[in-house]
């Protein structure tokens, strides 16, 4: 159901794509690196925040930033960005095609979990280093954080997503739509409020949503703004009525100029996107 063509042809080499929001991130990175990877792409998936670390079914190798440079036993006088330039260079053979890497910056330190490890993930400098390099073909960027929270808003310092990012999609999850704002289920509360004037206990319906997707401060947030925007709503499962959910997209798409599309879906399921609204069916003619 993706235009893969559309995608592929919005940069040569590598595509970058940038996933803020909540609602499930992460899942979403996965699934797009095995499409891409089934599409004979060599993936990397990284964040400019803090992940876990991806269970084995997920990615073909996980990989330190700074190991791409100890292998290669760089002299101590170069300089970092000589050291981590040069091994990518050489140490390309350990990349197969298609295949997807997960490339993280370091272990952290968290009580959060005792099954999960989080790590932390590279600065512009760093992935500007792995997508001139050429060992990928496509870039994804978790590139915001939301505590598992089904929406949010970002704060001052979010999200971090690069300049050079083809797509963006903010995710949502479907079971905070049509539902009543509370601060247990918004991430950064405060920011979601002023932006969108949502008031405790005012539903978050179309009107809400347009805000937070339009607002310069809002969902989209320091995006490019050449990059295709894409709104996915995830969890259409845990949603109350889909009917509804449904007619809410359709509003969103129809009046909000900043949106390119709405995916609509299940991203745990095994055919996970179940509906697109695309800008152009909803374009009115002047």
């Amino acid at each position: 159901m993706l235009d893969i063509s559309r995608l592929l042809a919005l940069q040569s080499s590598p595509l970058v794509i940038s996933l803020v929001g909540g609602g499930g991130k992460t899942t979403t990175a996965f699934w797009l690196a095995h499409f891409f990877k089934n599409w004979g792409h060599r993936v990397c998936v990284t964040t400019t925040t803090k992940m876990y670390l991806p269970e084995l079914h997920q990615s073909d190798y996980i990989i330190h930033f700074d190991y791409l440079a100890s292998v290669n036993s760089i002299n101590d006088s170069h300089s970092e960005n000589e050291k981590t330039t040069s091994s990518l260079a050489q140490d390309s053979f350990i990349f197969s095609d298609p295949s997807i890497t997960f490339c993280h910056r370091g272990v952290i330190k968290s009580k959060e979990s005792q099954n999960k490890i989080k790590v932390s993930g590279l600065t512009f400098n760093e992935l500007s280093i792995l997508k001139n390099e050429g060992n990928f073909t496509v870039l994804i960027i978790e590139s915001d954080g939301a505590r598992a929270m089904p929406i949010k808003a970002p704060l001052r310092h979010e999200p971090c997503i690069p300049n050079d990012s083809d797509m963006v999609i903010g995710v949502t999850g479907a079971e905070a739509i049509n539902t009543p704002a509370t601060p247990n289920s918004v991430h950064r509360w405060s920011a979601f409020s002023a932006i969108t004037q949502c008031q405790q206990g005012d539903v978050i319906n179309h009107r809400v949503l347009n805000k937070l997707i339009s607002h310069p401060s809002g969902m989209f947030k320091n995006a490019p703004a050449h990059a295709i925007k894409i709104w996915l709503i995830n969890k259409l499962d845990l949603h109350h009525d889909t009917q509804l959910l449904n007619a809410t997209a359709e509003s969103v798409i129809e009046q909000n100029h900043h949106l390119d599309a709405i995916w609509l879906a299940v991203m745990t399921s095994a055919s996970p996107i179940k509906k697109i609204l695309a800008k152009e069916q909803f374009a009115v003619a002047t």
